[in-house]
């Protein structure tokens, strides 16, 4: 029988009202591949399972969840006034539906749901199949039902991230229930039965993303639950690549940091401010960020930045101004996150002249982009979320770049005009005009110091350039404000 192929994506969702999830809007677009992390209780999960109730399967063997496989009748709760907005992108048209629970029922019905085949896998297939059986059975009968789908490339997969050599890996039975055997190359086999919960798991995920077919949704909650980081690292690898090239959409939880320096994955990172009634979603930021974001600030002064490059020039002007040893500096990753940082922290009790918020001057340059994309982050028409918003935005500065410029690629230009080993090596690199953010990174390159020593020689040896006071006197002019307090 054909498989049902429809092209397709899932763009983004909004979660008006779901448990205490509140005005948070995820993007899914950029990678097919998307991580969601943050704290303990903040929503991952939830995010997860109303994801998988979105759509109705399109062929034999996906799922077709009802909203109550994930959310339960418990007593009085009952889920009213959920909420959700969704927007997909299906043979090439946008399509919005809202999802939302009244009073009775959870709308749209099953019937007019978009049809994609998903596959959700929970944290239940990390239980090791022994533990499901009952403790008075001691043996097992089993019959063989031949190889398992996909062997060759499912066992290739499977010897290359467990760094085991498997042979072979077939299906059996007994009493109606299925098991794994493998056998490893010159050593003895073994069923799932003798599987440790790492191992298990990981061969049901390898199999799934090879039995799907094209432009399925694969939602794993916990991915990293019992593998250790190579072996992690190596299946995201493994999903990165069969989602480009069967045009999959996964999205995974996850609480391991080393997955967030990733840069073929969408990071998103769920924020909700201490007494603040709103989720916020930060693309792409450091694990630095959220813990300064959710801890207690350890220093009398702090600046985010976007990157290691802003990082290194931040530092040398207090340096130079005899402050850094008292400022703290948090790298928040894409420039958006700038305003729903301003915006939660302004909601989580106010921004004071101590905290800088400086973007890198290639984006949001006029007041109206910057306010578009503040309400874009934290939206809503009430008077006192336009205050909130006014205010958080005299907390974002920016690096005063000339019209039309990178970083990179500025930096760069001041460089060739200096002297020394880096700027013979500036003057080696030819870059063409859309590609200027490599400028910097081409001689990272060939000088071979590690990413921040580069960086912070390259900002010494141009910060006696007659432009770099203009460019660097948003961090100058914060500084001096400083004095008030």
């Amino acid at each position: 029988m054909p498989i049902n192929i429809i092209n397709q994506r899932l763009d983004s969702a909004t979660f008006h009202q779901l448990k205490h999830l509140r005005d948070l809007e995820i993007n899914f677009n950029g990678r097919n591949v998307t991580g969601i992390f943050g704290v303990n209780g903040c929503g991952k999960s939830s995010i997860l399972h109303a994801l998988a109730c979105f759509y109705r399967s399109l062929n034999i063997g996906s799922e077709s969840n009802y909203f109550t496989r994930f959310f339960k009748r418990v007593g009085t709760e009952a889920w009213e006034n959920s909420n959700m907005t969704a927007i997909f992108t299906i043979n090439g048209s946008s399509k919005t539906i809202i999802y939302k629970k009244g009073t009775d029922r959870w709308v749209p019905r099953m019937e007019n749901k978009p049809k994609r085949d998903t596959y959700y896998v929970g944290i239940h297939t990390c239980v090791p199949a022994i533990e499901k059986e009952p403790l008075t059975r001691t043996s097992f009968h089993m019959n063989s039902l031949g190889n398992i789908d996909n062997h060759e490339v499912v066992l290739q997969a499977f010897s290359n991230i467990m760094n085991r050599d498997y042979d072979t890996a077939e299906r059996e039975d007994y009493l109606n229930k299925r098991y794994t055997r493998v056998r490893l190359h010159d050593a003895a086999t073994y069923t799932s039965l003798s599987m440790g919960a790492g191992e298990q798991r990981l061969l049901y995920i390898i199999e799934l993303l090879y039995h799907v077919p094209d432009y399925s949704l694969i939602l794993i909650d916990e991915l990293d639950l019992t593998l250790h980081t190579l072996a992690l690292n190596r299946l995201v690898d493994l999903i990165v690549l069969l989602s480009d090239q069967k045009h999959l959409q996964v999205v995974f939880t996850s609480h391991r940091e080393e997955l967030t320096r990733r840069n073929d994955i969408n990071i998103r990172h769920i924020w909700n401010p201490a007494n603040v009634e709103q989720t916020f979603c930060l693309d792409h930021t450091t694990p630095a960020c959220l813990c300064r974001l959710t801890g207690t600030m350890e220093k009398r002064y702090e600046v985010y930045v976007e990157d290691i490059l802003a990082s290194s020039i931040v530092k040398e002007v207090l340096q130079d101004h005899g402050i850094l040893n008292c400022t703290r500096i948090i790298i928040y990753g894409d420039a958006g996150n700038a305003f729903t940082i301003a915006a939660g922290l302004e909601l989580q009790g106010g921004i004071d002249g101590k905290k800088l918020i400086l973007t890198d001057g290639d984006l949001y340059r006029t007041d109206e982009e910057r306010m578009k994309q503040m309400k874009r982050k934290f939206g809503g028409n009430e008077v006192w979320k336009d205050a909130v918003r006014t205010h958080a935005l005299t907390a974002i500065k920016e690096l005063n770049l000339p019209t039309d410029e990178q970083p990179e690629h500025f930096l760069w230009t001041l460089l060739k005009t200096k002297q020394g080993e880096l700027a013979d090596l500036a003057n080696h690199v030819n870059r063409s005009p859309d590609d200027k953010h490599h400028y910097l990174y081409d001689i990272f390159e060939m000088q071979g110091e590690d990413k921040g020593t580069f960086y912070r020689n390259v900002v010494k040896a141009v910060k006696s350039d007659s432009a770099w006071p203009t460019y660097i006197s948003a961090i100058t002019d914060w500084i001096v404000s400083l004095e008030q307090y």
